[in-house]
């Protein structure tokens, strides 16, 4: 027990890196689709992919070093199906009129592997219908392919890193991972009328899509800095292809990408990219008013430029960002 709790223990050490990485990604989608971010989305994200993470390192940790592995003789796979019931028959210590082999029997091996392979994927069974919303046959599919991509796993010897497996490819564990899988829809039965409704959760997030949030608007800010790097990079290349010294024309690149990826959209669309992936736009403060194009570009030059003109700001102030049509 105390290795599967190491290997808990090595998913909640890595779980927060993975957690940034995801998150842009999910924010981006989510603010793209709706217009706001459920809570209960965010929730089960994390959950599930920190299950994922700790069924994976269950099934890799703890890893052997090279040398030992290269001197292994054990059988590298096992193709006879339902072999587990037949090592429990022959070596569990369990009898059924003596209670004192059942706690033997409980702490087996034999008893032990096929209960934790089942177990292993009853919670993907539970994801699968309660967050993902998929139907019986797809959790049954499902879990066999992420069985299957279990054991290629193991039978690799880790993606080639070892020269041989360490751990047994066994044609049991993809029937058990099924198994588990198909019990986890299951239970998602017994769990669903406890958590909202589809229903319940579009209609917050429809009252959310109206309100820009910082969040909301911090996205589209990073998918116009991702945009405003690439152009960039593209202007000294093009430059590098054309002969071109850059010289002191390096400090104007940057003013020149900004120019043609945020300032020129706006001005022509009232939206950059990134804000059109989140539906939301420039409008100006009063409504009677049109959106003048001085305001536009003195709020690029503060935003994106990082130089605020103080004598301009009652300008920059006309303009104000709201959401768009999903």
């Amino acid at each position: 027990m105390g290795v599967y709790f190491y290997d808990i223990k090595l998913a909640v050490v890595f779980f927060p890196l993975v957690a940034i990485l995801i998150t842009f990604p999910f924010l981006l989608v989510h603010y793209h689709r709706f217009g706001a971010i459920s809570r209960w989305s965010i929730l089960m994200l994390y959950s599930f992919v920190f299950y994922m993470m700790c069924a994976y390192f269950l099934i890799v940790f703890p890893l052997p070093s090279v040398a030992a592995v290269a001197k292994l003789t054990t059988p590298e796979y096992n193709l006879r199906p339902l072999l587990f019931i037949h090592e429990f028959m022959a070596y569990n210590p369990f009898r059924l009129s003596d209670p004192a082999t059942w706690l033997a029997a409980i702490k087996a091996p034999t008893l032990i592997q096929p209960l934790f392979n089942i177990f292993l994927t009853v919670p993907f069974g539970v994801f699968l219908r309660v967050y993902f919303r998929r139907p019986w046959w797809q959790v049954v599919l499902l879990s066999f392919t992420l069985s299957l991509f279990f054991e290629l796993t193991q039978l690799s010897g880790l993606y080639g890193i070892y020269p041989r497996p360490y751990r047994l490819f066994d044609v049991d564990d993809l029937l058990l991972n099924t198994t588990g899988g198909w019990l986890g829809f299951g239970l998602g039965r017994l769990v669903l009328p406890l958590l909202p409704s589809s229903a319940h959760t579009m209609a917050k997030l429809q009252r959310r899509s109206h309100v820009v949030s910082s969040f909301r608007h911090a996205t589209a800010a990073v998918v116009d800095w991702i945009f405003v790097l690439v152009a960039t990079i593209l202007l000294q290349l093009a430059l590098g292809v054309m002969h071109v010294e850059l010289g002191n024309l390096s400090p104007v690149l940057w003013p020149v990408a900004v120019g043609l990826v945020i300032l020129l959209p706006e001005l022509i669309w009232h939206q950059t990219i990134g804000q059109r992936a989140v539906h939301i736009k420039l409008v100006a403060s009063n409504p009677q008013e049109r959106l003048a194009a001085k305001n536009v570009v003195l709020r690029t030059h503060w935003v994106f430029i990082g130089r605020r003109l103080d004598h301009r700001r009652s300008r920059v102030g006309r303009i104000k960002i709201t959401t768009g049509p999903l």
